[in-house]
């Protein structure tokens, strides 16, 4: 979306038509091919879900529920830490894909790749021309982290995507001149944060910008963007802070009892000021695209110092990524999927100086940017390389606690990063759970005597396959030793004695049992033959 009192300087040869229809072409097969191998992906993982994901999982199916039962409005009203936006996309998407573990995080791919794509094609546009949009697009979905958040059903995602395009459109409404286009603009801004609280830190700096560069004398575009996005974003809020549960809703960002103490420094410390310094380079883009990205960033800066263009938007992605770190980094909480916001703007700053270049090095810069990112791609969506038995960031007892990236060194190429990388057929624990729904159970316990925060059998994973299959939860209260017709109960040990094989051999190692109760209050054998058969 332009805007007419745009004056860019585009370099020769970039701005015809067929070129634009071209790069704009391109883009768009960027996207339909990043969610087509998140859809093979999807294919063919079965790992359980694990912390935040199965988390996000099991709420979104709680939102199917709901509208299923009409009951909506009281399942928005319950206390939670999170508001209910990308929920309610789960709940809708498997109301018409099902409930499974596919269908809500390929719905959040069919929404929020061409949003995040349009946004960075469109400021890439906007800074240095069509091919510049193009290599931002491809920028952005190349950064490892963002790679492997689309694989999973997480809140960051949809609140980057929303940030992203409320920056493009703020640029795009001419510092809100053009109301329409401003009021947009809130709306993006509403839904990013009806999506997660964060979402406003990476808008901050760039409203501030465009204020101080004559946006301020656009008052009506101003308030209706401020108007519209509190419309849209703080119904739940206030409904929570009425209902009393206004205390909860911002304890993920302060340093509760979860926070592990490397995830909330001294605000003076070396640590905190060098904290997203460390995150953005061995989290969101390891060490070839920081490089980009830090060479773009040095290349705008000198760019606006020397040119000062009165229309280059330049100063206001300056200024949004500048307000977006200072705000995380003086934020206690910190935590390395809060470094997705940035992405945004290290894409086109990071690929906005390449068109400027002769043909000769351009021609370079282009062939190392993709091989940087089929590297990425490499290592976060088919996780070419060895296994490694370290916990991830996105795990509770990972190194330095949850959310704490490697410090220290520089990662240049990685096949694990936050939580998830290539996909895992084997072993299927969902298969067992279905199998033994088919074989007449009706609901399950399990009893993991190996390690409860691991990923191979998280217990909010194993809530989510239970809801998958059609399986009741047997709350723990309620277990006994005798198991009734139509229960089940799986046992995650190193041995059984007596018990013969397991169902499943997990990756680390252990495996699964499963104990079946008869009618005759009998217990039959571990993994009856016949479930193996049917598992495996």
């Amino acid at each position: 979306m332009a805007t007419a009192s745009r004056r860019v300087a585009v370099p020769r040869g970039l701005g015809s038509a067929r070129r634009m229809d071209a790069c704009a072409w391109g883009a768009i097969a960027l996207v339909a091919g990043f969610i087509a191998v998140t859809a093979w992906w999807l294919s063919i993982d079965r790992s359980v879900q694990y912390n935040d994901a199965g988390q996000h999982l099991y709420f979104a199916f709680g939102y199917h529920d709901a509208l299923s039962k009409g009951t909506l409005f009281r399942a928005i009203g319950a206390p939670s830490f999170y508001p209910p936006g990308t929920y309610l996309l789960g709940g809708v998407a498997t109301l018409v894909g099902g409930v499974n573990i596919a269908t809500p995080i390929l719905a959040q791919n069919l929404v929020y790749v061409p949003l995040l794509a349009a946004a960075c094609y469109q400021l890439g546009r906007m800074l240095a021309g069509p091919t510049a949009g193009l290599l931002a697009v491809l920028f952005a979905l190349g950064a490892p982290l963002i790679i492997e958040q689309f694989h999973v059903f997480m809140l960051d995602i949809p609140q980057t995507a929303f940030a992203a395009a409320t920056v493009w459109l703020i640029l795009a409404s001419g510092r809100f001149g053009r109301v329409g286009v401003a009021a947009l603009a809130g709306v993006t801004m509403g839904l990013g944060i009806a999506t997660k609280e964060l979402a406003p830190v990476y808008v901050v700096g760039v409203v501030i910008c465009v204020l101080a560069r004559g946006g301020w004398r656009n008052w009506r575009g101003l308030l209706s963007f401020i108007l519209v996005a509190l419309l849209v974003g703080t119904p739940w809020y206030v409904q929570q802070v009425i209902a009393g549960y206004g205390s909860v809703i911002f304890d993920a960002a302060g340093g509760g009892r979860d926070v592990p103490p490397a995830a909330h420094p001294p605000l003076a410390s070396l640590a905190n000021l060098a904290w997203y310094f460390w995150a953005t380079l061995d989290g969101l883009l390891f060490a070839p695209l920081f490089l980009f990205a830090t060479a773009g960033v040095g290349a705008a800066v000198a760019r606006v110092a020397r040119t000062r263009e009165e229309a280059d938007p330049t100063p206001e992605l300056l200024c949004g990524l500048c307000g977006a770190w200072v705000l995380l980094t003086v934020m206690p909480h910190h935590d390395m999927r809060y470094t997705m916001g940035f992405v945004v703007f290290l894409a086109v700053l990071g690929t906005a100086w390449i068109v400027r270049l002769a043909p000769a090095p351009r021609t370079l810069a282009i062939v190392l940017l993709v091989g940087a990112i089929g590297a990425a791609h490499v290592g976060a969506t088919l996780g070419v390389g060895a296994e490694t038995t370290r916990r991830l960031p996105g795990n509770r007892r990972a190194a330095y606690g949850e959310g704490v990236p490697p410090r220290g060194r520089v990662i240049v190429y990685s096949n694990n990063d936050y939580m998830v990388s290539r996909p895992h057929p084997h072993p299927d624990v969902l298969g067992l759970f279905t199998a033994l729904r088919r074989e007449g159970m009706t609901s399950i316990e399990w009893d993991d005597r190996v390690e409860r925060w691991d990923r191979h059998f998280a217990d909010i994973g194993l809530l989510v396959f239970a809801r998958v299959a059609n399986l009741a939860v047997i709350p723990e209260a309620a277990r006994t030793p005798a198991l009734a017709q139509g229960q089940a109960a799986l046992i995650r040990a190193w041995t059984i004695g007596g018990a013969g094989p397991p169902c499943l051999r997990l990756a680390d190692g252990s495996g699964v049992w499963a104990h079946i109760g008869t009618v005759q209050q009998v217990p039959q054998p571990y993994c009856p033959a016949e479930l193996t058969q049917r598992v495996n």
